[in-house]
């Protein structure tokens, strides 16, 4: 058998087409070939725009990967120095401790042998204070105080007294103004030898001496600075602890 001729389709479409193009005349509209070829240049272009925004949006995905890799990494870098610097702080706080540690030690082993009084110019100061008819039996250093006990004679044994008081509240190494005296009270009184009575002749029962007067005193230590402190002990004739003091000094524990 022959095909079927596809004639009759193409004069139909034909028809059709002018149809349209008388339709698009009386309409005043451009001819059907010229809208085909304006329509295939606008989808050119809109494909063209397209893939142009596609390859866009390509490159900028692309551009944001290689950002994100790159904050990635300092990110990571930025872990490390937060890791060190940690590190690097609890260091610091540890040896920052230590450090406290020792200033304590230090200030503490400053103030044992500060706080030390020296024997030496302790003495030297009592000798130079007790005047003449008062004897010292018993000096007490231990505590904050200084606690002295002893006996003054006659004639003028109270004013014996007085004159010690004066004399320990004008010493530098005292806290004068609270100087207290305890107790004051006269001892039994002493029999003269037979040979010291000038009635032993006349055979008259020697006269009985009175006796001397004990006391006890109490007086703070007066507080020192360091320089003060190293003034008075050279003065006194300490240099065992005028030179413990230098040394400090020198080692830059004492001002």
């Amino acid at each position: 058998m022959k095909p079927l001729s596809n004639h009759g389709g193409d004069a139909q479409a034909a028809l059709v087409l002018d149809l349209l193009r008388e339709r698009r005349r009386l309409l005043g509209q451009e001819s059907l070939s010229g809208t085909l070829v304006q329509r295939r240049s606008l989808l050119l272009r809109g494909a063209l725009i397209g893939l142009a925004l596609a390859g866009g949006m390509l490159l900028l995905a692309a551009a944001l990967l290689v950002q994100k890799g790159l904050l990635q990494a300092q990110m990571g870098q930025l872990e490390v120095y937060e890791d060190q610097a940690a590190a690097l702080q609890s260091e610091l706080l540890g040896r920052r401790r230590k450090l406290g540690q020792i200033q304590h030690t230090n200030r503490a082993l400053v103030t044992a042998l500060t706080s030390g009084r020296s024997s030496s110019a302790l003495l030297t100061a009592l000798q130079l204070s007790t005047p003449a008819g008062v004897q010292l039996r018993s000096v007490d250093a231990s505590g904050a105080n200084l606690v002295l006990k002893g006996q003054a004679y006659d004639p003028l044994a109270l004013q014996r007294i007085n004159a010690l008081q004066l004399q320990l509240q004008r010493s530098p190494l005292l806290a004068g103004p609270a100087l207290r005296l305890k107790k004051v009270e006269r001892q039994p009184s002493e029999p003269v030898a037979a040979g010291r009575s000038t009635g032993a002749s006349s055979g008259l029962k020697p006269a009985p001496q009175p006796g001397p007067l004990a006391f006890e005193l109490s007086v703070p230590f007066a507080p020192l600075d360091p320089p003060r402190q190293l003034e008075l002990l050279g003065r006194l004739g300490s240099e065992g602890m005028a030179r413990r003091l230098q040394l400090l000094r020198a080692e830059g524990l004492l001002p």
